[in-house]
């Protein structure tokens, strides 16, 4: 077998890791460096190290990141969304962004209109729709400075023609390259939750197109002429293109990445998955290779969207975390210094005692720039912060844990490290477990549609073929697909047996 080589990194908000990963997926070099404001840069500076080998023989650069999320949770880097609700009953009623936080919304909206037009259930028209109002909402939402439009149509996935339209428009008008998303490719028939999610995939636009076309750049300056791929919330594989159209889809991927790494690392298909970063702690529970997705709707940054993501408990403890003794309990995060650990540090020289002060102070971990002898703090003090660092990962576990009792507890992540070593199954590489996950990522194909299943059978083996065809066309080895993830929604009321599907194949590289 020749010698190829797959790069898997993730750009996390305290680090950016990276993995050279041979044929065999084993991982040949690891490099963890800080994240930088301008993240190509510390991306740049990570592929640079593992570029031990001839650049031609790199297959793909796979990343994982928590861009998104960031910008999500940090409330900038986002476009001003106008939202076009194409909603014959006009639901005034109902305000857009309902239930979202208050400065999240003041960040996204630009503003609103609601014009005639809609469907109803069974799929005939609620009002009728009128070009000429569609365009006259445009022009008063450009008027009011808006960056991306989120076009939403009541019960849009059975039928887009109207947000097609309206879209049209949007493109006449404001110019062929402006962004625009539609609630009928985000999918879901709830309104409230689809509207949310196509707002966020509007407005997270902007933070990905900065920052991924910069991506691609420092590739190619480094004589990269690989793919560079994208890991979804699910684990698979998406083209940069699609990501960047599509950024919600990348929600949640560090967690995902890191937990497919730690069993990978570990040799296991199953276990309880603790990844300890700069800033938080994430738990997750891995089956069969893949991990657990949500049962229930899914939020991010308080605002509940309409897709499925990893079942993921996350608690504010991190390395960067700080440590507060002023009341009888120490007090730890959820504030963290993340990427300004060497800054901000007591032992760095810094004027913040954190999680790694601390750690340092009691000897579980040794950092040769630090200085942790004139720390404020006693033997006592340490042994009460990681008694409390230790509730509060078992509390988390023993919620995901559910009855799943017997299986085992993978830690992970750079965090891991300061922790009291054989308390924990710790895998080699567990530093840079995210990365790995993102360099073992597969390649999906993705049918989502809505569909008659009068011929159920000969309906679905046809949404089959074409789901596997989608991931052979982006790479995928077809000897290795196997189906990972199908979901069928029937729509009560609906004539003809109308229903939801979701079918998604996955496959190794070629």
């Amino acid at each position: 077998m020749k010698n190829v080589y797959i790069i898997g990194v993730d750009i996390g908000g305290t680090n950016t890791d990276a993995v050279l990963v041979d044929q065999n997926e084993k991982i040949l070099c690891a490099v963890k460096t800080p994240t930088t404001e301008e993240i190509s840069e510390g991306f740049s500076s990570a592929l640079k190290q593992l570029l031990v080998v001839d650049p031609q023989k790199i297959q793909g650069v796979f990343l994982g990141t928590t861009h998104a999320t960031n910008a999500i949770l940090q409330n900038k880097d986002l476009f001003r969304v106008g939202v076009i609700r194409i909603a014959g009953q006009r639901p005034e009623a109902l305000p857009i962004a309902f239930a979202w936080p208050q400065e999240l919304k003041e960040a996204v909206i630009g503003g609103g209109e609601t014009i005639g037009g809609g469907w109803e259930c069974h799929g005939g028209p609620l009002t009728p729709f009128s070009p000429q109002e569609a365009a006259g909402a445009i022009q008063r939402l450009l008027a009011k400075g808006v960056e991306s439009f989120a076009i939403v149509g009541v019960f849009s996935p059975l039928n887009a023609d109207q947000e097609r339209q309206t879209a049209a428009l949007v493109r006449e008008i404001a110019g062929e390259l402006f962004p625009i998303s539609l609630s009928s490719e985000i999918g879901g028939i709830g309104f409230i939750e689809r509207e949310n999610s196509t707002i966020l995939n509007a407005a997270l636009k902007k933070v990905m197109r900065q920052g991924f076309v910069s991506l691609q750049t420092a590739c190619q300056q480094l004589g990269l002429s690989c793919p560079l791929m994208v890991t979804q919330n699910d684990g698979s594989l998406i083209e940069l293109e699609r990501a960047i159209e599509y950024p919600v889809l990348t929600i949640s991927a560090g967690p995902t990445n890191s937990f497919i790494g730690a069993t990978r690392l570990s040799g296991l298909d199953n276990a309880i998955v603790v990844d300890i970063g700069g800033t938080s702690t994430d738990v997750g529970l891995v089956r069969r290779g893949f991990p657990m997705r949500s049962l229930n709707k899914s939020t991010i940054g308080g605002v509940s969207l309409n897709f499925p993501m990893p079942d993921v408990l996350s608690i504010g403890l991190g390395g960067g975390s700080h440590i507060d003794f002023h009341s009888e309990q120490p007090k730890i995060g959820p504030k963290s210094v993340g990427k300004a650990l060497a800054l901000q540090s007591l032992s760095f020289g810094g004027d913040q005692l954190t999680l790694t002060d601390v750690a340092l102070f009691m000897q579980y971990v040794k950092i040769p720039e630090s200085n942790s002898e004139c720390l404020p703090i006693n033997k006592a003090q340490g042994l009460a912060v990681f008694t409390q660092v230790r509730t509060q990962i078992e509390e988390l576990v023993l919620r995901m844990q559910g009855e799943s009792r017997d299986l085992p507890i993978l830690l992970v992540g750079g965090g891991a490290a300061l922790l009291p070593q054989g308390e924990y199954c710790i895998p080699k590489h567990f530093n840079v477990a995210n990365a790995y996950g993102a360099a073992l990522a597969e390649i999906s194909g993705l049918v989502d549609t809505v569909v008659s299943l009068n011929n159920r059978e000969e309906v679905l083996e046809k949404l089959y073929t074409t789901a596997k065809q989608k991931a052979i066309d982006q790479g995928a080895n077809p000897a290795t697909l196997r189906l990972v993830d199908q979901q069928i929604t029937p729509y009560s009321y609906v004539p003809n047996q109308m229903a939801r599907v979701l079918v998604r194949y996955c496959g190794k590289r070629q």
